[in-house]
């Protein structure tokens, strides 16, 4: 199965935020054995988000990701303009109204924010909770905005996330694990990281073209890592495989390993450690 990422943000774009939300999520897709096939980053814009959709789509993937812009700001635009693109109007969710209502006396409780009651910040509470018709609200246990599952056709499924690392991690955790599992299948995905003893990442080419001829499975990939050069630098090769069954993945992992340091034999460079990443 294949998602893409529509990743959303004037902050992202402008530099003053560093999206690290794509690749945390690219590695939970990965880990259920699918795969990010295209990745957008647009403006809080509706006119960008649609532009921003059309690119996706033409890749045909079965889920699309949005991550950002749910909050209850003005320019937090993300869930009208996904449920605009397909025709598909908003309303007020009861899942929704209980989550946002029960978050805000939670934090006020806690003393983490005014319990105010002005029109305008009821107002902008009640924009989060807001739901296209048919989506299933995601409850927001760390900040306030629900995340939104929408089953839109029965091949194209969306899931908005809120832009907050905390926020959006645990929805994907916590809540929408049975829409992904649904969707997508269980899978697994494991990675192991090569420190090989050459500082010159030309001095692995051979080793690499030999890997991939004896690999041609796509669920097996080697990739170098190269950051700069230095007499104290070692080449690091990342190898990760993905399937649907833990234990097969974890021996095709340790098999590719041993290829791979076969390899590196063959061109007299030694393995000085080998770690999972887990």
């Amino acid at each position: 199965m294949t998602v893409a990422l529509l990743v959303i943000g004037n902050e992202i774009l402008d530099g003053s935020t560093t999206d690290t939300n794509s690749g945390w999520v690219s590695r939970q897709i990965a880990g259920r054995g699918a795969g990010v096939v295209r990745t957008a980053v647009v403006p809080d814009d509706p006119r960008e988000i649609a532009q921003g959709l059309d690119f996706l789509l033409q890749a045909a993937p079965r889920l699309v990701i949005t991550l950002g812009g749910l909050g209850p700001t003005r320019d937090d635009l993300t869930v009208e303009a996904v449920a605009g693109y397909f025709g598909i109007k908003t309303a007020e969710h009861p899942d929704a109204i209980r989550i946002v209502n029960k978050r805000y006396a939670a934090l006020a409780a806690e003393g983490r924010l005014t319990d105010a009651t002005s029109p305008a910040a009821q107002q902008a509470r009640a924009k989060m909770t807001r739901l296209p018709q048919g989506g299933i609200a995601l409850d927001n246990q760390v900040g306030a905005a629900p995340g939104v599952w929408l089953d839109v056709r029965e091949d194209l499924a969306i899931l908005n996330l809120p832009g907050v690392p905390s926020e959006l991690k645990h929805i994907v955790l916590n809540e929408a694990g049975p829409h992904l599992e649904r969707v997508l299948g269980t899978g697994y995905f494991r990675s192991a990281t090569v420190v090989t003893s050459t500082n010159d990442e030309s001095e692995l080419s051979g080793a690499l073209v030999a890997f991939d001829a004896k690999h041609a499975d796509p669920a097996v990939y080697l990739k170098s890592r190269a950051k700069r050069f230095g007499k104290d630098v070692r080449m690091q090769v990342t190898i990760s495989v993905r399937g649907s069954g833990l234990d097969d993945v974890t021996d095709r992992l340790t098999v590719a390993i041993e290829d791979f340091r076969g390899e590196l034999a063959e061109a007299s460079i030694k393995v000085q450690s080998v770690t999972f990443d887990d």
